[in-house]
This record gives C-alpha cells, sequence and structure tokens, in this order.
C-alpha cells in the first residue's frame, strides 16, 4: 500500500513537472507558434492555460502581409485619399498604405490582385489600372460615356483582358480591348423592361457573356461574343432572367452581390427588418446559354466554401483554414476587425470579439472598398494598353 501511495505522488509530481515546462515556454516561442495559427486554432491555443492566454493576447502584430501563411487570402481594402487601409479576417489588425497615386480615385472593380480605379478632374473621368502590391500603374482612354458599374475580364498584362462600363440607365455600353485606343459605345437595340434598373453591384464576365443583377433581384444579360467576331455588325441586347429571390423580401432588399466560381453563379441578398438577414441562390451558368433559363438553387450551406462580397468586386474561395468556411465576409469592418455572416447560425460575427448580430447592423459598412487578393505582378517594361 506505501509503495502504491509513492507511486502515485511521484505520478503527480511528474504531471505536475510537465505541466510547469508547457506553460513556461519562454515567450519567443509562444509568438512563434501562435504565429502559425489561425482563427479556431489560436482561440484554442490560447485556452490551453492562463500562462499561455497572458502571453499571447487576442491583439497579434500582423507579419508582412505578404509574408505568412495563405497570404493570397482575400483582403479588405478601402481607399481614403491617398491612404490605402487593409483589413485580414484572419488577423485582427489593419495595414496601412500611403499610395500618393490613387489620391481621389475610386475603387470600380478588383480582380486577380489588380485595382481598377477612375478619378474625375473638372468635366473628364480618367480610368487606370492599379496593382497595390508592386505599385504598377496602367493609363486607359478616357471614357464618353458615365460609367457607374465596371469589370475586366482578365490581368490587364493579357493580351485578351478587355473592359466594360455600363450607366445606370443600361441603354448603352462602353467596352475597349487592349491594344485599342479609344472605347467603343453601343446602343442597345432590346433595351430593359420599364422600370428595371440595373445595381450597383459589379458585372460579372464569363466565357464574354456579361451578367449583371437588377436593383430587383433580376438576372440581366446580353452576348459579347458577336462583338469579338465581328465589332461591325454587333447588335447587342438584354436578356431578363428571374433569380429565385422571393417577391414578398422585395421591400426588405438592402444589397445584393453577383459573383461567379467554377462555372455556378452565386447572388447574394443582405435584407433588413427579417431574419435570416443574408439570402444565398446558386444556379448553373451554362444553362443560360444551353437552355436560355436559370434554375435557382437555396444555398443554406456553403460547404467548404467562402464568399467575399462588396460593392467594387465579389469573389468565391475555398477555405485553407479551419474555422473559415460556410461564411459570407462582408464589406464591414466591428472594432477594426472583419464582419462575416455564418449560414450555420444564421448571425454576423466577428472572430476576435464576441460580436454577433441576426440583423442588418454589421458594424462600419466601409465606402470605397472592395475585396483583394494580396499577389504579386509581372510585366514587360514596354507594356502599352
Amino acid at each position: 500500500m506505501k509503495s502504491k501511495n509513492v507511486e502515485n505522488i511521484l505520478h503527480q509530481e511528474k504531471k505536475a513537472e510537465l505541466h510547469g515546462l508547457w506553460s513556461e515556454l519562454p515567450q519567443d516561442l509562444l509568438d512563434l507558434i501562435s504565429a502559425h495559427l489561425f482563427v479556431a486554432d489560436f482561440s484554442t491555443f490560447r485556452a490551453i492555460c492562463k500562462s499561455w492566454r497572458s502571453k499571447t493576447p487576442i491583439y497579434r502584430p500582423p507579419p508582412t502581409l505578404l509574408k505568412f501563411p495563405h497570404s493570397d487570402s482575400p483582403c479588405l481594402m478601402s481607399l481614403g485619399g491617398n491612404k490605402c487601409k487593409i483589413y485580414h479576417p484572419i488577423y485582427n489588425s489593419t495595414y496601412h498604405m500611403d499610395i500618393p497615386v490613387l489620391l481621389g480615385a475610386r475603387i470600380r472593380f478588383s480582380k486577380y490582385g489588380w485595382l481598377l480605379l477612375s478619378r474625375d478632374k473638372f468635366d473628364e473621368t480618367s480610368f487606370f489600372f492599379f496593382h497595390p502590391f508592386n505599385m504598377i500603374k496602367i493609363e486607359l482612354p478616357s471614357c464618353p460615356i458615365v460609367c457607374e458599374t465596371m469589370s475586366f475580364s482578365s490581368p490587364p498584362t493579357s493580351a485578351d483582358c478587355f473592359v466594360i462600363g455600363i450607366p445606370f440607365g443600361s441603354f448603352e455600353f462602353g467596352i475597349i480591348r487592349r491594344g485599342e485606343k479609344s472605347w467603343n459605345i453601343f446602343r442597345f437595340t432590346r433595351h430593359l423592361p420599364r422600370g428595371t434598373r440595373i445595381s450597383n453591384c459589379n458585372p460579372i464576365l464569363y466565357k464574354r457573356r456579361c451578367y449583371c443583377l437588377s436593383e430587383a433581384g433580376e438576372v440581366l444579360v446580353f452576348d459579347l461574343n458577336e462583338y469579338f467576331r465581328d465589332p461591325n455588325q454587333y447588335s447587342c441586347c438584354w436578356t431578363t432572367f428571374s433569380s429565385g429571390f422571393p417577391k414578398e423580401l422585395l421591400q426588405s432588399l438592402v444589397q445584393n452581390y453577383l459573383l461567379e466560381s467554377k462555372g455556378k453563379l452565386f447572388a447574394v441578398f443582405e435584407v433588413q427588418d427579417s431574419e435570416p438577414c443574408f439570402h444565398v441562390l446558386s444556379s448553373n451558368i451554362n444553362t443560360i446559354v444551353s437552355r436560355m433559363k436559370l434554375k435557382w438553387q437555396v444555398k443554406k450551406d456553403l460547404g467548404n466554401r467562402m464568399l467575399y462580397v462588396s460593392v467594387g468586386g465579389s469573389l468565391s474561395e475555398l477555405a485553407a483554414v479551419r474555422g473559415m468556411n460556410n461564411k459570407i465576409y462582408l464589406p464591414n469592418i466591428k472594432d477594426n476587425n472583419c464582419v462575416f455572416y455564418s449560414l450555420k447560425t444564421e448571425m454576423c460575427h466577428s472572430f476576435f470579439n464576441n460580436y454577433s448580430s441576426s440583423i442588418s447592423t454589421h458594424g462600419n459598412e466601409l465606402n470605397n472598398c472592395t475585396w483583394i487578393k494580396p499577389t504579386l505582378a509581372t510585366m514587360d517594361e514596354d507594356l502599352k494598353w
């Protein structure tokens, strides 16, 4: 009996000794470990013991934007004056960039790590591409019409890149291809139904067709393939499709977003004074070509997918980090943290505080912002648009 008691005591002492060794890890080692943890794993790490919790506060100074794991994960970028702020959903901190060339610029669209921007000067609006991580600027010719919503097809360094711009009136549109010195303006031969207005979310360009959302949630489409075959014979017309958004919620509709991923259209609708406050529908985009119709499916679960939405550009990604999937990341900030909508809880949250909301008030919605993937670009020095 005495021997057994001694063994128990020795076991407890050994256990306490091991616990002491783990809880007394040096600060540098804890910082190194925590720097490679994300979201749910970081929260679990801090909960291991009181010592680790006190040594790894919720605030973590972010590493250099392009040098941490999953560095190409989308970030929310906002522009004010020549000051650029970048919010990363994983790190509760803000990156600041001073970019004088962006003074007075408005973000029109973002994709492939590039920004498409405009700047008003007197009675003329200039357009240009800008890569904020390489500081590359590509000027575009001025457009003779007022483009309210815009998009581009591929990186501006690609030979097949083209840009489109559509006024809210939607009676015409402008298009310019790389290598052209001026915009081509086309009037629609078949107009939108009376009272139909195009939404402020960006058009989607897929297989040389342009997809837009109306303010009432309809899908508006026109085909550019004929233009690329023979611009001189091109006749463009709108085709309208239902998005499947419930008509009884139209009066509560605050904002809508449209994005494409692997041949699927995703329409995201934000409503106020209603629960849930976000509705997601998806459709196979190829059916619009083969059957001239869109069959929509209500999405209650995105699986391992994430949606990033903003007026300046929306995209879809597969989650590479545990805990980030099945969520819609919004153009909103709460206490310096990105806000997301969880399809599982049907509420809005933030990873680094206790914020939760089931209604359409999601912190501070940023103006002049977009989601962008931090990447590096390469460009020939003699490249001309």
